[in-house]
């Protein structure tokens, strides 16, 4: 039986075409905030094709206060991924990330794990040392959606729990680099987060926070 196809978002490629309709094909969640009218949303089954319609005037004015933003927070997001990579290089990587907040009023990656007090300092000048290294490299990054044995491999071997065996998962690479889980936008390339800061890492609680930011 073969796959059926992607979903695919009209807004996607036309984002001022407002209506649209999904069908939810694979693990990741997609949550849409918003009324239901003519229906009881318990009676909405899963896999049940529904039709989206998105708030024209409030879609515009988000469009055009958030332009700058997106723009700003892809590139962080992009940064929050290499800091992961770089935890691995200066010796973190027993530390397992957990919460991130890519935004520009104070992004940052919270760690389970933690790093002795003495060696916070070092660690933090380690990071944005390599950092900084390999966005002066650069190197190309890929998104790509692949059957779960694959990505496996390319994620080190082993994928987070909830990605349920079988399933197609989108793992995102930068440069050839092992790569992770993730459905969001990036650069499209390491070169284009031009520069990093990291501004604060702290342990509490069995968590690491790193704080950064990029060149604006």
């Amino acid at each position: 039986m073969d796959s059926p196809p992607p979903t695919k978002l009209d807004y996607h490629v036309d984002m001022f075409k407002l209506q649209s309709q999904a069908t939810c094909l694979s693990l990741f969640k997609v949550l849409h905030y918003g009324v239901f009218q003519g229906s009881n949303p318990k009676d909405v089954e899963k896999g049940k094709e529904v039709h989206l319609l998105v708030d024209e005037s409030r879609r515009k004015l988000n469009s055009r206060q958030g332009k700058l933003n997106r723009s700003c927070s892809l590139v962080l997001h992009s940064a929050g991924h290499l800091l992961d990579l770089c935890m691995q290089k200066v010796g973190l990587g027993h530390l397992e990330p957990g919460k991130g907040y890519h935004f520009p009023d104070g992004p940052f990656v919270e760690y389970k794990g933690v790093v002795p007090q003495a060696e916070l300092l070092v660690k933090q000048k380690e990071l944005e040392a390599e950092a900084n290294e390999l966005i002066s490299k650069g190197g190309k990054v890929y998104a790509d959606i692949l059957p779960y044995e694959e990505a496996s491999l390319l994620c080190g071997g082993t994928l987070p729990d909830y990605i349920p065996k079988g399933s197609t998962p989108r793992v995102l690479r930068l440069g050839e680099n092992p790569g992770c889980p993730c459905g969001g936008t990036h650069v499209s390339d390491i070169s284009d987060i031009i520069s990093m800061k990291i501004t604060q890492m702290r342990t509490k609680k069995g968590m690491t926070k790193v704080f950064y930011t990029i060149a604006s």
